[in-house]
Formats: C-alpha cells, structure tokens, sequence
C-alpha cells in the first residue's frame, strides 16, 4: 500500500471561509474579550451549532509536553470507528497523521493563538481534504490548558478517510 501523505498549509484567519469554523471562532473571540484567550469552562458545546459533531477538547499536559482527548465529536469518532477520548494524541494512527496533529497542536500552544489550516492526504489516486481551526483556552495570564479544535469537510470525507487507512486501531 502507497505511503499515507499529508500536506497542510496554515491558513490566515481572516480567511475562513467554512460557516461552521468562522462561527466557532467568533464565539472565541467574544469569550475572551481582552484576555489572551477565554477559559476552558467558557466554550459551550450547545453554542457550536452544525460544528458539534466535528469538534475535539483536547487538555494539554506539561513536563513532558503532551495532548489528551477529553471530547471527541461523534462524526470524527466515526471516521476512526473508536473514540480517543482519554487517550494521548501520540496513539493516534496512521503514523503521519499523529505527527501532523503533534505539531499543530504545539504550535498552537508555544504561539499561544488560533491557527486555522487547509490538510490534505492523499494516498495514491485516493485524496481527501479539509479546514481545521486550533483554539487555544487557559488562563489569564495566557497559559494553554486545553485546545478546542474544529474541522470542517465535504460529504465523502468518512468514506475516503477509511480508504485513506484511517481504522479502529
């Protein structure tokens, strides 16, 4: 089987074009008002309308630096056909995709930011593709404790996924 390959590219966020990520984020940045970013307890899950389903919380462990699934979203549970919830991120399969997630995930905590990307995998002449937001809740005084993530795709993304070699682990 060809090698899974995955290209992202960060997207600036005064580009989301996706309804569903463009109101997840606004609902952000009115809870963080002039703070760094809002808190954890502050993004209701009823407020994220079509984008619930597609959503993930993850917490943020330090010493070492690591990433845990406190929510998945049932439509990206289905694409995996498992939950992750409770589980480190560095358990995720296919390898190249657990390392894409790994850095994103970093890089939204050492920039202390929203990061907004367009992803790509492709796997031979099978290719799937969509937009994720990365957004950062903690403290105060700017310390990420959780990421809320949000993606967004078209309607054969599930099925492509699963050919792409996404799977029960």
């Amino acid at each position: 089987m060809d090698e899974l390959r995955i290209v992202a590219r960060r997207l600036p966020l005064d580009d989301i074009a996706e309804a569903s990520l463009a109101h997840v984020h606004r609902l952000w940045v009115q809870r963080r008002g002039a703070r760094p970013m809002p808190a954890p307890g502050e993004m209701l899950p009823e407020e994220f309308g079509v984008a619930l389903g597609k959503v993930n919380l993850v917490e943020v462990l330090r010493d070492p630096l690591r990433f845990v699934f406190r929510v998945r979203g049932t439509v990206i549970a289905s694409l995996h056909n498992s939950t992750m919830t409770g589980r480190d991120v560095r358990e995720m399969e296919p390898p190249a995709y657990r390392d894409m997630l790994l850095g994103h995930y970093e890089e939204a905590v050492s920039e202390s930011v929203p990061t907004y990307y367009h992803i790509k995998q492709s796997r031979g002449e099978v290719w799937n593709e969509y937009h994720r937001i990365i957004l950062p809740l903690g403290t105060a005084e700017g310390t990420v404790e959780r990421l809320l993530t949000a993606s967004a795709w078209g309607p054969d993304f599930v099925e492509k996924g699963l050919q792409l070699g996404f799977k029960e682990r």
